[in-house]
This record gives C-alpha cells, sequence and structure tokens, in this order.
C-alpha cells in the first residue's frame, strides 16, 4: 500500500513522526496505515504532508472557519505545499466512502474526488501530479527556494487566485499556514457575501 506514490515522493529527510495514532475513521481502507506510513512527516521534497492528529484537528477548525459549509463534516488527513487539506468529508460522522476534499484556500474552492485514499495516493498523485500536487509549479518554485516547508507554514498566493491573482512564482511566498488560511477565509466570504 503506497508503494507507488513513496517511489515518487519519498520521505523526507529528518522528519519524525510525531501523533502515529490513529484519527482517521477504522473502516477506511488505507487510513490506518497512511498513518502508520506518516503522520506528521513531509514527503517528496515537501510536496506533501501526512497530518498527526494534532495537526489534522488544526486542519480541521482552519477549514471550517474558512468554508463554514465544512465544519464538523471532514476529517482531514495531509495537505500540499500550497496549503491545500486534503480530507475524508463525513455524514454524521460517517465517512462518505469512495471520495476525498481537496480544499484549496487560493482558490477558494473545494474539489470531490472520487478515489478512495489508497486510489489518491497511489494513482491520482501519481498519474496526475500537476492537478493533485501542483507540481509543475512547485518544481518552478523550488528552482529559486530550496529552503525546506516547516509543518505550520504553506507556500500561499500574495494574491488569492479567486481576487485575480495569478498560479505563477512570482505570486507566491512562504506564510503562516494558519494566518494564510483565515485571510483566504475572511477574503472567501467578502466576495462569496
Amino acid at each position: 500500500m503506497y508503494e507507488n506514490f513513496l517511489a515518487l515522493y519519498p520521505e523526507d529527510a529528518g522528519d519524525e513522526t510525531r501523533h502515529a495514532t490513529g484519527y482517521l475513521p477504522m473502516e477506511m481502507m488505507g487510513g490506518q496505515e497512511l498513518v502508520a506510513l506518516g503522520a506528521g512527516k513531509s514527503f517528496g521534497g515537501g510536496i506533501m504532508r501526512i497530518h498527526d492528529i494534532d495537526q489534522s484537528r488544526r486542519a480541521a477548525i482552519l477549514i471550517g472557519e474558512a468554508f463554514p459549509e465544512y465544519r464538523d463534516r471532514i476529517v482531514p488527513f495531509a495537505k500540499d505545499w500550497l496549503g491545500r487539506q486534503f480530507a475524508i468529508p463525513t455524514r454524521k460522522r460517517t465517512p462518505i466512502a469512495g471520495q476525498v476534499l481537496l480544499i484549496e484556500p487560493g482558490s477558494g474552492d473545494a474539489f470531490v474526488v472520487d478515489a478512495t485514499l489508497v486510489d489518491l495516493f497511489d494513482r491520482e498523485m501519481v498519474e496526475d501530479p500537476d492537478t493533485f500536487l501542483a507540481a509543475d509549479l512547485f518544481s518552478e518554485w523550488r528552482l529559486e527556494n530550496s529552503e525546506r516547508i516547516p509543518a505550520g507554514k504553506c507556500v500561499g498566493f500574495k494574491v488569492p487566485i479567486f481576487l485575480g491573482g495569478r498560479g505563477a512564482v512570482d505570486n507566491l511566498e512562504v506564510s503562516d499556514e494558519e494566518v494564510y488560511w483565515s485571510l483566504c477565509g475572511q477574503l472567501r466570504s467578502q466576495v462569496k457575501g
């Protein structure tokens, strides 16, 4: 399980598992294996980070504030370098089988992906890395920025896409993840209002 993902995005050196206790619903195929594989660790030079239990809880709060329609209806399990969160949607605290959410603060959108956890990592992220991890932009950004992205940070858009910002390296900066999500959430609610 997760061999294809690991072959393309190996674990980053120096990351330590913080809280590898299970936090994904037990009935989620591949959930406990994902937690055991890399809770709290980053992969692929920082392109992806799997949440530990504390990061998952923090991400759920960020998502709920910026996307109130998902408050108490998701279990975040990972984020990419742009701070986009991957979460399992739930209904009455029961996971919705075969679906994953990709929630993007910079675009102000959330997308339903018809895939299991294993399919998301081992197929989607491997076969379509530009869509699921913005790998093309990551490679371009890495040419000018070799520093490691710490757990509480992300690379955010200076001007969010939903406000006309460009998906280009010159519109990116390392940001505190909570500040970035809060700002994008406030702007998103004003635009939607």
